[in-house]
């Protein structure tokens, strides 16, 4: 057998054609910088990118756009599962046991088109997580939006402006796809038993769910709601270090210097605040995120960045996780149909470091 770091960390495991990020701050996707894609490229445009390895033509795209809202609507028994999980169900938990039963209800489709209805399914799934387990009625997509449009207006009743539906589109982006991140690694895994997407899917989620990976940016904004101003920041970071506790939001497994995500993220928040006059939020993640490279030398990631601008749009926090989650799936089902292209089952050895020759004492002398 061969010995591998714990966490797997600097081991490849799978090929890939999907996504590479690099230690050097460079995310591409299926060969294109992300920063090419943040400028210049639109949720749906990307998302087919992502999925077929190639931009589409123009009638190429409006066949998927079309698809996509044609089968977003969620059907009545899917979100009645939702809401017998009551008011206090975490929303990646109802997402997920509502994954988990359109398992059964689109068992009749091809899987090509249970692919694209969970990839559109998802959005609804999110903006209505915690509505529906509230006992609130839920919120429907509108087909004559485009697909992050739709999401953000389901998401909240407060008023967006351009640029600030423009920011939310970028975001959906960058939590896209990230090459073998735990959630896409759990995917394949399933995957490679030939389970279906929605088995697959429904993993995913769970995986989703750690504060060390999709819960990263609700525990970002609930840090920075705590820290509340900006002076602050160095005694709470520096406690924080001197406790040897995470600072959520900060640090990666491959970006040591910069998470170019992060860094363009920045840039929005700064916008944002500035056209609204009011720059208190962005001033408060620079102090903290200034106070952490002086510290420890950690630069932030994109959950630190995304979940201000979350905030800034009236978005709920435990909605954040579920939002990762209506992008991420488009990223899931690329790695899925990967792993099932050429598949093997991930079936890895382990070590056995507990005892043996042991005899079994019947209970009654135990």
């Amino acid at each position: 057998m061969i010995k591998v770091p714990r966490g797997l960390a600097g081991v490849s495991v799978a090929d890939t054609g999907i996504s590479r990020s690099s230690p050097d701050g460079t995310l591409l996707y299926r060969g294109y910088p992300i920063t090419e894609m943040a400028a210049k490229a639109g949720f749906e445009e990307t998302a087919y990118l992502i999925l077929n390895g190639s931009l589409p033509k123009k009638g190429e795209l409006e066949l998927f756009s079309s698809e996509l809202r044609r089968l977003a609507p969620v059907d009545g028994k899917t979100l009645g599962v939702m809401r017998e999980l009551g008011s206090g169900a975490n929303p990646i938990d109802a997402i997920r046991t509502a994954c988990s039963a359109l398992g059964s209800f689109d068992s009749g489709k091809s899987v090509s088109e249970r692919e694209t209805s969970l990839e559109a399914k998802m959005s609804v799934l999110a903006a209505n997580s915690l509505r529906v387990p509230r006992g609130q009625p839920p919120r429907h997509p509108d087909d004559a939006l485009r697909f992050s449009d739709s999401l953000l207006q389901m998401l909240t009743d407060k008023p967006a402006t351009e640029y600030e539906r423009w920011v939310f589109e970028r975001i959906l982006i960058f939590y896209m796809e990230h090459d073998l991140n735990a959630s896409s690694f759990t995917v394949r895994v399933v995957a490679s038993t030939l389970a279906d997407p929605c088995a697959a899917v429904t993993a995913g989620l769970a995986a989703l769910k750690g504060p060390l990976h999709g819960g990263a940016n609700e525990a970002a904004m609930e840090m920075l709601l705590e820290v509340k101003d900006p002076s602050m920041a160095k005694e709470y970071i520096g406690r924080a270090v001197k406790q040897g506790q995470k600072v959520i939001g900060f640090g990666h497994r491959v970006y040591k210097e910069f998470d170019p995500r992060a860094r363009i993220c920045k840039g929005y928040l700064k916008e944002m605040t500035s056209r609204r006059g009011d720059d208190g939020l962005f001033l408060l993640c620079e102090a903290i995120e200034r106070e952490m490279w002086e510290r420890k030398r950690i630069p932030p990631n994109l959950d630190y960045y995304a979940a201000p601008i979350f905030y800034l749009l009236g978005i709920e926090v435990p909605l954040y996780t579920p939002i990762f989650a209506a992008s991420r799936v488009f990223g899931w089902m690329a790695h899925y149909n990967e792993q099932v292209s050429e598949n093997k089952l991930i079936r890895p050895d382990s070590d056995y470091v507990g005892p043996s020759g042991l005899s079994y004492t019947p209970i009654e002398k135990r």
